[in-house]
């Protein structure tokens, strides 16, 4: 591996664009190649089975494209597949998911009580349960599936007032009442954390991957000295099936409009 190589990127859609635009705003010398399986998502009602199966595919994709790290920029395929990638192709290239990151940071910031938020998948996978309880045995937890969250943040409804309702039937449970934190365990879920935070008036802590998950791709690379010292091209982004609302939705979620390429694995 070598400091000009690109990072490689993915999701099942588009969410991961809040991830890949939280490691452009870290990492800004870096090349990207980002991938949206669209023709699958949302891979939180998939079963553990095809989402490693779509997984596999889209590292074969990355890795023929050369990059020196891939980033699961999905809860879901995080959960369910990321073990069994890095065992499959650790001697090609390092494989980090988003779930790590943000257990180390609910740990290190003392958080004894958290609400956790996510698809279907990851909520049925138990793995931020057995994460940070392995950190903290004694972090009171309450899970919570919420799968039509993120097809409705993907069809570009956020403004829409039938989301926020829909938000807010879920977050009423009253399980949420006394944690001091919710996690927003889906990498869609950053487009509506100010609409969480002022659900729950300001009174709750709000974590989610892109930030934590940043931080730790810095270190890795840097511990590696394989960080980018010049942009050496373009940040490129590929989708496995093309649409006028994924292409609508791509400023929510990355800030920016972009040059999509739509590749068939």
């Amino acid at each position: 591996m070598v400091q000009s190589q690109p990072i490689g990127i993915f999701d099942s859609g588009i969410g991961g664009l809040t991830v890949a635009r939280s490691l452009k705003e870290a990492l800004p010398l870096e090349q990207f190649i980002y991938f949206g399986d669209t023709a699958h998502m949302p891979y939180g009602d998939k079963s553990p089975e095809e989402i490693l199966q779509y997984s596999k595919k889209i590292v074969e994709f990355l890795i023929a494209n050369h990059v020196k790290l891939i980033v699961i920029a999905c809860n879901s395929a995080s959960s369910i597949a990321a073990s069994a990638l890095r065992s499959a192709y650790w001697k090609q290239v390092e494989i980090m998911g988003v779930i790590r990151p943000v257990v180390n940071d609910i740990v290190k910031n003392n958080i004894k009580k958290i609400g956790i938020i996510g698809t279907q998948a990851t909520i049925q996978s138990q793995i931020y349960p057995h994460l940070l309880h392995e950190a903290d045995a004694q972090i009171e937890i309450y899970q919570l599936a919420t799968p039509l969250l993120a097809p409705m943040i993907e069809a570009g409804k956020v403004s829409q007032s039938v989301l926020y309702q829909t938000m807010a039937d879920y977050l009423s449970d009253k399980h949420f009442e006394d944690k001091e934190a919710i996690l927003l365990a889906c990498t869609h879920y950053p487009i509506i954390k100010d609409e969480v935070n002022t659900f729950f008036k300001h009174q709750k802590r709000i974590f989610d991957n892109a930030a934590p998950l940043a931080f730790e791709v810095k270190k890795y690379l840097t511990d590696k000295n394989l960080l980018a010292t010049v942009k050496k091209g373009a940040n490129q982004f590929y989708v496995s099936r093309y649409s006028d609302t994924f292409e609508k939705a791509i400023y929510t979620f990355y800030g920016k409009q972009l040059e999509v390429k739509e590749v068939h694995l």
